[in-house]
């Protein structure tokens, strides 16, 4: 915000020098923000889409502020010498991210917010994704830096650039990211095209490059053919990567979230879902064998790759535009290259990182870090295959008027105090009602005060304390504080029907609802609170009818109220979408058991064993129960 109310007066100043030009990337990167608009308001929750959560933070309120950022680089940064320090700033900042992963990989595992000893740090990003994609753009960013300075030995500004492109190379390792890994191949594959193509009258370096690229294949066959030793394993990425099996794990999983997304784009073939909305797609898509690998890959709210993603919440036409970003910087590269005589490391750099970038995301998903790189690097992409109007940018400045720096100055200052600092204060409030709330304490005090902090993310806000909120109930119950507990699950009842209110389609607000639900009738000993509790989860079931945490849920509640025959139809459906998960089988014989039908249970364990099904550590506990029974 305070870049553009600069750039406003900028442009008052010198219209013709500032004004954004109708170039071929400026076009489809506007086309790209002007579709990720309509999505917005054309898919299935339109607040999601703006505003996002804590967590992604990549709503169209975040997405306006990029393209603003990346038009303001490309109308205001004019000469290579001004780039020039802006790529080393980044190379610096992105230095110390790189670093300080460095230091929790081999000094100290706890430190900063690491997760302790692990085999992929993230540094400060929080996602080890997002570390080896600014690893790969600092990579390039080096390069460019080095290879454009006198490499001399007393030249710091080279050794500055090498060791910060060192630092980037060891990040897409460190980050163990497969997505980064391949992006790497690619880029460096690009690379090195882009040279033999463009140095002509350079034969021996063309060969050099030539047979650098015949040893890589080398090097990729040997990784992949001894993929099993342990030398091979133990590099970080490339070993997830040449051991990656299509037909299980989490590979598997993410090809299946791919396919929700093609589902979810023939159902909205435009404009999509909306950005940010796939969760919702793929809860009504979702495919029963996703338990198959644990319940931790039930739950995607990205298809984990951009491509796939862009297609179910933006369209067909999405897609377009965004790949059109990709596709019209390269062609503008090699055209201003014949033309213009572009500088030959910035064409080859400049198509490197496009492809690189690109073929990382095919297996991983955006974040605020990539976004902001890659539009800094697209702008000066555009800068420099731009033709500039000479004559228009040597008019005179014009004297800014005072009135209009104040009014812009008041405009700025109002949208910076809504936007971020009003949202700051509400999560600062959420953290004090957190701790609070943890000691058993009244929190209706605390709690108002930072609901009624404007900030878009007060759903975040109202779902986070209700989670804990599941936890505390019961301890107050516990601790005859039955009064205070259920004063606690009013409140949260009611601030999650907000919620509900919000999101209609969120089946995780359902699922919390019937919890609290339930610890409210043990409460106060109402069997309406579970009829309501059994009604959240049925609407649930709607929305995602394959769900097992749904069925199993709502299946229990349903013998809790004595309604096993519409129990049983309920984990007969759930062993009938995936007869191979073993939990609908021992959950359908326990449910016989409780109705006191233990030979019906026996039978239906022993189908199951005969079918080779496989239990759970808490499933055969459950099975030896059972059998050993009378």
């Amino acid at each position: 915000m305070l870049m553009l109310g600069a750039y406003i007066l900028l442009l008052a100043s010198n219209w013709a020098r500032y004004r954004i030009r109708l170039t071929p990337i400026n076009t489809v990167v506007g086309l790209f923000f002007i579709s990720f608009a309509i999505s917005t308001f054309a898919g299935v929750d339109w607040y999601h889409s703006l505003w996002d959560n804590h967590e992604r933070m990549l709503g169209l309120f975040t997405i306006f502020h990029y393209v603003v950022y990346y038009f303001i680089a490309t109308s205001v940064v004019r000469e290579w010498e001004d780039w020039k320090w802006l790529l080393r700033a980044f190379l610096f900042a992105g230095g110390i991210v790189m670093f300080i992963g460095f230091l929790q990989t081999y000094v100290n595992h706890d430190l900063v917010v690491n997760q302790g000893k692990v085999s992929r740090v993230s540094s400060t990003l929080g996602n080890a994704i997002y570390f080896s994609g600014y690893g790969l753009f600092l990579l390039f960013v080096g390069y460019l830096l080095a290879i454009k300075e006198k490499i001399k030995k007393t030249n710091l500004w080279f050794w500055y650039a090498v060791v910060g492109g060192l630092l980037g190379f060891w990040g897409i390792f460190g980050g163990g990211t497969r997505g980064a890994f391949l992006g790497l191949v690619a880029g460096l594959g690009v690379l090195a095209v882009s040279y033999i193509i463009s140095l002509r009258e350079h034969k021996k370096i063309r060969q050099g490059l030539g047979i650098l690229i015949i040893l890589g294949v080398i090097v990729l066959a040997l990784l992949f053919n001894f993929r099993q030793t342990d030398f091979v394993k133990n590099i970080p990425a490339v070993g997830r990567l040449v051991n990656t099996q299509i037909s299980g794990g989490t590979a598997n999983t993410r090809i299946m979230a791919w396919g929700i997304a093609v589902d979810a784009w023939k159902e909205r073939p435009v404009f999509g879902w909306g950005p940010n909305n796939y969760y919702y797609a793929f809860n009504k898509y979702y495919r029963a064998e996703f338990l198959e690998h644990g319940w931790g890959e039930t739950w995607f709210d990205n298809a984990h790759s951009v491509v796939m993603n862009t297609l179910a919440v933006q369209g067909g036409v999405g897609i377009v535009t965004y790949l059109g970003v990709f596709v019209v910087a390269f062609i503008m590269l090699w055209r201003s290259r014949k033309k213009d005589n572009l500088d030959p490391h910035i064409v080859a750099v400049g198509s490197a990182f496009l492809i690189a970038h690109l073929v990382s995301l095919v297996t991983v998903f955006d974040n605020p870090t990539s976004y902001l790189y890659f539009f800094f690097f697209l702008a000066l992409i555009s800068r420099h295959t731009n033709n500039l109007d000479v004559r228009a940018e040597k008019k005179t400045s014009k004297n800014i008027s005072v009135g209009l720096t104040t009014i812009v100055s008041l405009v700025v200052l109002l949208m910076v105090f809504s936007t971020n600092i009003n949202p700051a204060r509400a999560n600062i409030a959420a953290l004090n009602v957190i701790r609070v709330l943890n000691t058993g304490q009244d929190i209706s005090e605390v709690y108002n005060h930072a609901t009624s902090t404007p900030s878009p993310h007060i759903d975040d806000i109202r779902k986070d304390v209700a989670r804990i909120s599941g936890n505390i109930i019961p301890k107050l119950s516990q601790n005859n504080k039955g009064l205070e507990a259920f004063r606690l699950f009013e409140l949260m009842h009611s601030e999650l029907q907000k919620n509900l209110e919000l999101h209609p389609m969120d089946i995780r607000i359902n699922i919390e609802l019937a919890f609290i639900n339930t610890l409210g009738a043990q409460l106060e000993q109402s069997p309406d609170l579970l009829f309501e509790a059994e009604q959240y989860l049925e609407d649930a079931l709607v929305l995602s009818p394959k769900r097992q945490q749904l069925q199993y849920t709502l299946a229990s509640l349903k013998s809790q109220l004595n309604k096993n025959d519409e129990a049983v139809k309920i984990l007969q459906d759930s062993i009938d979408n995936d007869p191979r998960i073993g939990e609908g089988w021992w959950r359908m014989a326990l449910l016989y058991k409780q109705m006191g039908d233990v030979e019906k249970a026996k039978e239906i364990l022993q189908e199951a064993m005969d079918d080779g099904i496989v239990f759970d550590a808490k499933g055969s506990g459950v099975v030896d129960s059972i059998l050993q029974s009378e």
